[in-house]
């Protein structure tokens, strides 16, 4: 019988999915080492190699699971980039996986071995594009992407800057005291030195300071209507 085929696609970025960059290199590679009639089904996804948890891909291991199939990936780390990952995915799927980068029959050492030098590849492209970007900075070049530099683009930025520091489970349980202390008269400097004796930590885990209580109780407190800034001191 025809051993049968279950390609698995995956891209980082939304953008990548969009474009095809990434997407089509994939599909060619599959279409290259396996022939049509023995594919099945495919399975998109976009999301980062290190995450496990990926709907698409368990979709595409339980599908092979109940019809016997082979998960196929055109390189190792389409499949993950953690060896315990991919390992996981190999027993889950009965050792069924091909991938068109290992030019071998898949087994335990062979893919703990692809997996660490896929490892070592990505820490070393991520040395490689921290050192160039730092270069670029050195020679005065603005970093970042264009969309992002409009106003529209720094506006978004600060907007979700804003929306993580609010949902801070830190800030919310300093904020709490923080304008109870406002409201009984105690000045910004006060109330940074009652924080820090009393243990609290702002969200980047540092100590308080007159700025970082005077932002918070901005946020917290007077957006809420609570107060009045008149007196912030």
């Amino acid at each position: 019988m025809k051993k049968k085929y279950v390609p698995y696609y995956r891209v980082s970025t939304e953008k990548q999915g969009k474009s095809g960059l990434g997407l089509e290199a994939q599909k060619a590679i599959i279409k290259h080492f396996i022939k049509e009639d023995e594919i099945v089904k495919e399975f998109t996804e976009v999301v980062s190699g290190k995450i496990k948890d990926r709907k698409e891909l368990t979709k595409a291991i339980e599908f092979c699971k109940k019809n016997g199939y082979t998960l196929a990936v055109a390189k190792i780390d389409r499949l993950s980039r953690k060896t315990e990952h991919a390992l996981f995915y190999f027993e889950e799927l009965d050792q069924r996986l091909f991938s068109c980068d290992i030019p071998t029959n898949l087994d335990k050492f062979v893919l703990t071995l692809f997996m660490a030098i896929a490892d070592r590849e990505a820490e070393l492209i991520s040395i490689r594009t921290k050192q160039a970007l730092a270069s670029k900075k050195a020679q005065g070049i603005t970093l970042g992407k264009p969309e992002n530099l409009t106003h529209e683009g720094r506006e978004k930025g600060w907007e979700a800057i804003r929306t993580k520091a609010a949902e801070n489970p830190n800030n919310k349980r300093a904020a709490l005291l923080i304008c109870e202390y406002k409201k009984q008269g105690m000045t910004l400097q006060d109330i940074s030195e009652k924080m820090n004796d009393g243990g609290f930590k702002t969200s980047t885990g540092g100590k308080f300071h007159k700025t970082s209580v005077s932002r918070i109780y901005k946020r917290y407190c007077l957006q809420k209507g609570k107060l009045s800034d008149a007196n912030i001191n």
